[in-house]
């Protein structure tokens, strides 16, 4: 079966999501318009940029969606480790309670396109790679996809919470995933000095459809106010790190 490689977001955020109820409409901590600027680094090295974007409200098969957007220009190195995608487009029903569309868009030498639709009525999620479908994949009732996954995250208000749990597809794979809110930390990037909460995901866990990342860490900083924005996100692995900070909003 195919294995993807994902940017440190996607390692990230497919194992964070709220475990409550959407807020009333008023009350979410984004909006179309928002766009987040993060600078990624190997190691201590400055690696590449990357993009997260809520576009203006669309359509899936009559259905009103959010349209989220990820952006990412990396260096060779770090696109040669793990084989990044240059845009990541995902698309949730506009009550964010589930996923409808999810897409990949790789260029230069090793171009390649993926697509994973949900498919609600029959409770599955098709993945295509460049053309070619997959066995469709069992979903779980309000699964979202790895990108659509952090906005739903972003929900969730995490004062007193010790664990939380979502199910998540990648259109191969769909499984219950657990995270542990760690406490709270204050931490400084390029973009300025927040109140955070720190979140691990428990990879070992997963390590059926994380092969490629064993014995990998992962952590991420949430922001403590009513925006919860991602502001640092660091992968462990045996032989080094990798590390996206917020640098603008």
């Amino acid at each position: 079966m195919h294995q993807k490689s994902r940017t440190v977001f996607y390692l990230t955020v497919i194992f964070l999501l709220a475990v409550r109820l959407c807020p009333a409409a008023d009350t979410m901590p984004f909006k179309p318009g928002e766009k987040l600027y993060y600078s990624v680094y190997l190691a201590d090295f400055p690696a590449g940029e990357a993009t997260l974007e809520v576009k203006p409200m669309a359509k899936i098969n009559n259905i009103p969606a959010y349209h989220f957007v990820m952006t990412a220009e990396t260096s060779p190195v770090l696109d040669a480790l793990l084989m990044i995608a240059d845009r990541v487009e995902s698309y949730a029903d506009s009550g964010m309670t589930h996923a409808l569309l999810y897409k990949e868009q790789r260029d230069g030498a090793r171009q390649q396109d993926v697509t994973v639709t949900f498919d609600w009525k029959k409770s599955e999620a098709q993945y295509c790679l460049s053309g070619k479908k997959f066995r469709p994949t069992a979903l779980v009732p309000g699964a979202f996809d790895p990108l659509s996954v952090l906005y739903a995250f972003r929900l969730l208000d995490l004062k007193g919470l010790r664990q939380i749990s979502k199910p998540v597809s990648d259109g191969l794979h769909c499984a219950v995933v657990r995270a542990k809110v760690l406490g709270k930390q204050r931490v400084r990037v390029e973009g300025g000095e927040y109140d955070t909460y720190l979140v691990e995901p428990l990879l070992s866990e997963f390590s059926d459809i994380f092969k490629n990342i064993s014995g990998a860490t992962v952590k991420l900083w949430i922001s403590a106010d009513d925006r919860r924005l991602p502001v640092r996100i660091v992968c462990e692995f045996p032989v080094g790190s990798i590390m996206a900070e917020l640098k603008g909003h």
